[in-house]
This record gives structure tokens, sequence and C-alpha cells, in this order.
């Protein structure tokens, strides 16, 4: 799937910087000592405390704090901020895999950032690509899906990431009476996990599954 780089916004050929990245920015400066909490308060007006809350990434940096920001930290005049109305981009970080099928260690190497799917996601919200065809009916391999981590409780019917004890992670459907994970999938060598029948922990439910038009479930 090709996904669009949710830092290159163009106007006029010239990159558009986010508040996403330029939060991130501003933390890397504060975490290698090149400013102080107090100085980025004074330069942007406001209590010290919504510095904090930005470094410690609970505050996105407002529109009007945006080229004050970019000035500050040298972030280049190729780059430019957007403009005044328009919606900034935000970006949900992407972990790396999920499978979707049997248990199995996730992979979590990514470091990059995709563009929020629609607006409102949840601050802690973040990417993972589905491997395997154990949820194929919904999801083909290589599907992305949003994860909401402060989503854990368990209702009928709803997409979960769950983690068994020894650490391995699966995507699956969630159903109750009695309590299972329960694969989608055309191949019936997928079977229902009980979860009473080993330790489990619930990562976080799905609130969005992302697709190209050629990754559709459609057979």
């Amino acid at each position: 799937m090709n996904v669009i780089d949710w830092r290159l916004r163009i106007s006029q050929g010239r990159p558009m910087i986010g508040d996403q990245e330029i939060r991130e920015e501003l933390i890397r400066w504060l975490d290698q000592g090149r400013v102080q909490p107090s100085q980025i308060a004074e330069l942007l007006n406001i209590p010290r405390s919504r510095v904090t809350e930005m470094r410690n990434r609970k505050r996105r940096v407002q529109q009007q704090e945006m080229p004050i920001l970019v000035e500050f930290l040298k972030m280049g005049e190729a780059a430019a901020v957007l403009p005044e109305g328009a919606i900034p981009v935000t970006g949900i970080p992407h972990l790396g895999e999920v499978p979707a099928g049997p248990w199995r260690e996730a992979i979590k190497s990514s470091s990059r950032y995709i563009p929020a799917p629609q607006p409102g996601m949840p601050d802690s919200a973040y990417a993972l690509t589905v491997t395997g065809n154990s949820m194929d009916k919904v999801v083909r391999d290589g599907a992305m899906i949003i994860i909401d981590p402060e989503d854990r409780d368990l209702f009928d019917r709803w997409f979960y990431v769950i983690r068994n004890g020894d650490g391995e992670v699966t995507f699956k459907q969630y159903r109750e009476n009695p309590a299972r994970l329960v694969p989608c999938s055309n191949d019936p060598a997928h079977q229902v996990i009980p979860v009473a029948s080993r330790e489990y922990e619930v990562i976080g439910r799905v609130i969005l599954i992302t697709m190209s038009p050629d990754q559709a479930a459609l057979d």
C-alpha cells in the first residue's frame, strides 16, 4: 500500500510543516538540553505546564504557535507553515505489524508516522500493518488498522489486538458466551481461541481499518 507521507504537504512547491513535526523537533531540542521549558513558555506566552504537556505528547502545537516555533527551532526556510485557516494534518505513529493469524510476537520496529485517516483520532492512537489471513473476511494482508490502546473494554463483535502470557499478539474479533477470540477467515485452519484457557491482555480496540481498494476482501 502506498501511503502519502504526512510531512510532504505541498504549497507552491514548498514542503508543509505540520504540528506533529514541529512538536517532535521541540521535544528533540528539550531532550538535548538546547532549550529549557521556561524559555519555550516565555516564547509562546503559555504556562510551563503546557510545554510539559507537549513534551509528553499530550498537547498539540497550536496554530498561532507554529510559525513562532518554526523560526525558533530553525526548521528551514524551504519549509512552509500551514496557511491561516487550513486544517493541520495530524500524524499518528506506525509501530509495525500485527499478525492476523496464530499468536506471534508483534514487530514494533518502525518510527514513521502516517496521516491521521480522519479527524478526531485519539491522541493515543497508533497504526499497525496486518500480516496473515486469519481476518481476510474483514481485511487482507497488508492493510492497516488503527488502535486505541486506552480503549480496552471488551464488547461482543468488536475487534481487538490481544497479547497472551508469552508476549505474543494477534488481531481477532471478540465474541461472548463463551468468551473467545474468533478468526474471520476463509481458511478453516484458523481456530477459535478460548480466552479463558490462558492468560491474555487487551492491547487496544481496533477503531479503524484502512486499506487501498485492491486490499478489500471482496471474494
